[in-house]
């Protein structure tokens, strides 16, 4: 996995699921936000933004492939509302990958993060989050560490380090004082 050590931090969770509702409850939603998401996600990754944002969906295409143009499509119609783009790093279906260094390069454009659920990437391919800041930067990773031959019940979410600094502690107790 290509992460920044100095830039990104690893937060150890369950699984991918967990991942992803943690990040859920730590995005500070305003009425009237939106979370675009797609057509091939898996319930962990579409979910979780449902009582918190407007969601929106990108289609797939007969073949199962994403419908690329409508990511932009949607974040012009709801621009300015949309907080993040989460999408899948590979169908857990159809084994398709979306270009998601493409994704957040256009989400960035339009001031979105980009989180992908890398639960089916992760086993099968490098991942490349890039620095943060840069147009094609992954914000934020989700998987499940079983996936690639972890023990169970181990998983990670993997962020820019300022913003797990935000906000009060998940979990109190413990060192969080």
């Amino acid at each position: 996995m290509g992460y920044d050590r100095t830039a990104h931090t690893v937060v150890f969770v369950k699984n991918t699921t967990e991942a992803i509702n943690l990040l859920a409850s730590r995005i500070p939603f305003a009425r009237g936000d939106v979370v675009i998401t797609t057509a091939m996600e898996h319930h962990s990754n579409d979910l979780p933004w449902r009582p918190r944002a407007h969601v929106e969906y990108v289609s797939v295409d007969r073949d199962g492939a994403l419908v690329v143009d409508e990511l932009e499509q949607l974040l012009h119609a709801y621009r300015g509302r949309v907080r993040l783009v989460a999408t899948t790093g590979a169908s857990n279906v159809s084994g398709y990958l979306p270009p998601i260094h493409d994704m957040a390069e256009v989400a960035h454009r339009y001031g979105a993060q980009i989180l992908v659920d890398a639960a089916q990437l992760a086993p099968h391919r490098r991942i490349d989050m890039r620095r943060p800041g840069s147009s094609r930067c992954l914000d934020f990773v989700a998987y499940s560490a079983h996936k690639i031959y972890a023990p169970f019940g181990s998983g990670v979410l993997i962020g820019p380090e300022s913003f797990f600094r935000q906000g009060p502690p998940g979990y109190r107790g413990g060192g969080t004082i």
